[in-house]
């Protein structure tokens, strides 16, 4: 292998993956950088809000993060406790009577 840097050698770059790259499509990428480019402006300008109220009103920004940390908690644990008293309210199987025993033929 050389010790040869490749900024000394620029013309040694490998080109043949970059022939099979497809060209991007103006009108598809417009779009969609447009719409990324709202999508992004109004997730700053939501997160502006979010960051103001909580300034404001810390103990009230404490409740909703304490109230929204149990609502995933219940969440998650009753779907849990479901199951569980599911498998307590199951009665064991009965065990079947005993058979009784054949009534003998009467003789003609």
């Amino acid at each position: 292998m050389s010790s040869i840097p490749n900024s000394a050698m620029p013309h040694a770059k490998v080109h043949h993956d970059d022939d099979h790259k497809p060209k991007p499509d103006a009108k598809k990428t417009a779009a969609t950088s447009d719409w990324v480019e709202d999508a992004t402006d109004a997730a700053k300008a939501g997160l502006a809000t979010a960051t103001d109220a909580v300034k404001s009103h810390p103990k009230t920004a404490i409740a909703v993060g304490a109230t929204v940390i149990a609502g995933i908690a219940a969440a998650i644990a009753a779907p849990a406790m479901r199951a569980k008293d599911a498998a307590e309210k199951k009665a064991p199987p009965k065990k079947p009577e005993p058979k009784k025993p054949a009534k003998a033929k009467k003789a003609h």
